[in-house]
């Protein structure tokens, strides 16, 4: 289905300040793009001499417009007699201030839109991870820039629930995209002879766990199976895509989960991509879990 993007009509910038004409383009749906100084000493200096493209000219929501702007040289803050030509026509001393001037006047407009860089609606790409560290949030760099800012503007909701298994839920919806089935006060069952008794089919060794501050997360994820993937290389990446996406998640329920509590992540993977487990034989199948069982 196409999407049909908004257009805006380019506004008049000329003679406004560059502070102005930055403002009047956010207010339109439209960005700063560069920003080019000119000498001009009939002109106030920060005023807009051309833009590009020309008022009215139709852009997309969020596309940037170009100007030119007007500056003076810093020789103007210098006695009359460092004004003086020298015989090739040329000031050595202007052409010399002008490397300083090109490097203040980059440092002047972020000084002077710094309220910018606190707005999460126009701060800067390289900016937000900075912001993100405020309410001890760490972005992603897959993530798109639009969730990047959403996010950081939701994080000290989502910390209200923080250490609950609704927002548990809500971490894993938002940061880690996936949707899961959260059982509080549970464990995987143990060896239980006659129950559960068949180690890497319904039971698991491990230590025991005091349920009341256990739980299991559960993930059933839609992937396609690996056999489908016609090369080995194909098959490599997407386990390797696979494997960097589990790791993501179980450090979000690390990270999100009370200190005192223990958690199972529980992956529930489709048949047709479980491996056939054969009974327990030495130097033949002999990984639980993977091609054996014992039971």
């Amino acid at each position: 289905m196409s999407t049909t993007l908004l257009q805006i009509g380019t506004p008049g910038l000329i003679d406004l300040l560059l502070s102005e004409a930055g403002e009047r383009l956010f207010q339109s749906g439209l960005t700063l793009g560069q920003v080019t100084y000119h000498e001009d000493n009939e002109k106030e200096e920060g005023v807009v001499l051309t833009q590009k493209p020309k008022p009215g000219f139709l852009l997309n929501q969020g596309q940037a417009v170009d100007l030119t702007v007007a500056r003076r040289s810093y020789l103007q803050y210098l006695p009359a007699i460092y004004h003086q030509e020298d015989i090739s026509g040329g000031n050595l001393l202007k052409d010399f201030l002008q490397i300083f001037q090109h490097i203040f006047s980059g440092l002047e407009v972020k000084i002077d839109q710094i309220y910018t860089y606190f707005d999460l609606d126009r701060a800067p790409l390289d900016f937000l991870p900075w912001l993100a560290s405020w309410v001890d949030l760490v972005l992603d760099e897959s993530w798109s820039k639009e969730k990047k800012r959403n996010l950081i503007k939701i994080a000290t909701e989502l910390y209200k629930w923080r250490g609950t298994a609704k927002g548990l839920k809500y971490f894993l919806d938002w940061f880690g995209e996936v949707e899961v089935k959260i059982k509080e006060w549970n464990w995987p069952a143990g060896f239980i002879i006659g129950i559960h008794s068949s180690v890497g089919i319904d039971t698991n060794i491990m230590e025991q766990i005091d349920t009341a501050h256990s739980f299991i997360v559960e993930w059933d994820p839609e992937w396609d199976p690996v056999f489908e993937y016609t090369s080995i290389k194909k098959r490599k990446i997407e386990k390797e895509r696979r494997n960097n996406l589990i790791k993501k998640i179980r450090s979000l329920i690390d990270a999100q989960k009370p200190a005192h509590t223990s958690c199972y992540f529980k992956i529930n993977t489709p048949d047709e991509e479980r491996p056939k487990l054969f009974p327990m034989q030495i130097e033949f199948h002999s990984t639980i879990g993977w091609d054996c069982y014992i039971g």
